[in-house]
């Protein structure tokens, strides 16, 4: 598949960070926490900075939003790359595979190009805008399944989960009650990228951040499958809630998601 500019960049830039992912990857000496459960790594650190740096070399007046703060400087372009140089990054301290690079570029308000690399799986996901979501360069596309009773949905638990877990708990008994079974695997990233392959029928998370989404977001919508917030409106890249669907299940899972609940 032949791709524009920007894409190609993505997938040179997530092929440079998965290089450094896969050196510490059971490697890893020391693990710092930005919150409680919350871990960050010098993978983590120098995945970021060699993803930036082999993006700035082709567009150095482009806009950057990554989840390993840095001063980035803000310029005046209507581009602005939003990258996760590690999505699962617990997974990948205690030595599961499940975790990838994940890189959405935004033009205006619209991701136009997306990457989700998972190195240890050897599955690079691809999606440009207009031309649809591929896997290993095959075209990829969301599930069929329309009865909640027979769709495995995927979801992540938000890290404010230890000290506020009421809503967080009730929207999973729901689901899973009326679904086939239920999966966390701990990568938002990669969990879309599920989705918009067709292993996964729905996906839904709160607490969420822009660099965990951006890249899922078209691998979905390119994929055919339906994105909203939990409120089915379009506040879901800077929001903090978000569902990902097949467009068949969606308006069934919005319902579920606002049952009323005990505060």
């Amino acid at each position: 598949m032949r791709f524009n500019k920007y894409t190609n960049v993505a997938i040179e830039s997530a092929n440079a960070g998965s290089e450094i992912l896969l050196k510490y990857f059971n490697n890893l000496k020391d693990i710092e926490y930005k919150g409680k459960v919350d871990p960050v790594t010098i993978a983590d650190r120098q995945s970021q900075q060699i993803i930036v740096s082999t993006i700035k070399k082709y567009f150095p007046n482009h806009n950057i939003i990554a989840e390993e703060k840095d001063n980035f400087e803000k310029n005046k372009s209507d581009y602005c790359w939003i990258i996760d140089p590690l999505d699962g990054t617990v997974n990948f301290v205690h030595g599961v595979p499940t975790f990838c690079i994940s890189i959405g570029l935004l033009y205006k308000n619209e991701i136009i190009s997306a990457v989700v690399y998972a190195p240890a799986l050897k599955e690079l996901f691809v999606a440009e805008k207009g031309k649809g979501s591929f896997l290993n360069n095959k075209k990829i596309k969301v599930s069929n399944i329309n009865k909640m009773i027979r769709a495995l949905p995927v979801t992540g638990f938000p890290y404010y989960t230890h000290q506020n877990h009421k809503r967080v708990l009730k929207n999973f008994t729901n689901i899973m009650l009326k679904t086939q079974g239920l999966r966390r695997f701990g990568s938002a990233a990669i969990d879309l990228a599920y989705v918009a392959c067709g292993r996964f029928d729905f996906f839904w998370e709160e607490g969420l951040k822009p660099w965990d989404v951006a890249a899922g977001i078209l691998m979905v919508a390119e994929a055919g499958g339906k994105i909203s917030d939990f409120d089915n409106k379009d506040n879901f890249l800077f929001g903090q809630t978000m569902v990902a669907s097949n467009k068949l299940l969606h308006p069934q899972i919005i319902k579920i998601l606002n049952i009323k609940y005990d505060e």
